[in-house]
């Protein structure tokens, strides 16, 4: 796993433009492992749990092994934070960046990204940009996390942002498992006479 680097105001080459910098994901390196970790821990109520992608192995209906949830933060900000956060995320998608990914039918909420990637070398000959998605659903009792990242889009006519290329995809994907999960209808025996 790579190791992520959040400038501190300790650090030797902080300046008064690295806040600044960092509000915009400039000056940061994680992975999108690590970014889809933050996310799900703001949907998990600040519960910040270890990613897996096996909860446990079968050989038919018999468990052969499970892999137990690993805590690896119980709390990353107060609750108050956390209420604002899955607020403003929401509202990414209700009626910010992400609006044209709004469906009725279910909720998401999720940031858009969109970086300039190798801006500062060749003079600007390497620059490309990632576009990137990330966020869970539904909005309001979160089950699913998904982070999608899009390098090198096309930029012609200016469609490489995070909710054009990125977004639609999140959005396919949350259509699908929204459709395909199963639903749990419980049907009451009313014994009539």
């Amino acid at each position: 796993e790579g190791k992520p680097f959040i400038p501190q105001p300790t650090d030797k080459n902080w300046s008064n433009i690295s806040l600044p910098w960092m509000a915009f994901g400039y000056g940061v390196s994680v992975t999108p492992l690590q970014t889809l970790t933050f996310y799900n821990s703001v949907a998990n109520n600040g519960v910040m749990v270890k990613p897996q992608m096996v909860s446990e192995i079968k050989k038919w209906n018999t468990t052969i092994k499970k892999f137990d949830t690993q805590v690896m933060n119980p709390k990353v900000c107060s609750q108050e934070t956390i209420h604002k956060l899955k607020a403003v995320l929401e509202n990414v998608v209700k009626k910010g960046t992400a609006s044209k990914l709004y469906s009725k039918d279910f909720s998401m909420a999720g940031k858009t990204g969109t970086a300039a990637v190798n801006y500062g070398k060749d003079g600007g000959a390497g620059k490309y940009y990632a576009s990137s998605f990330v966020g869970y659903f539904p909005a309001d009792h979160p089950k699913y996390s998904c982070i999608v990242v899009v390098h090198k889009p096309s930029t012609v006519n200016n469609n490489y942002y995070g909710a054009d290329v990125a977004g639609p995809v999140f959005k396919r994907i949350a259509q699908k498992i929204f459709t395909d999960a199963p639903s749990t209808n419980e049907i009451k025996n009313l014994n009539r006479k």
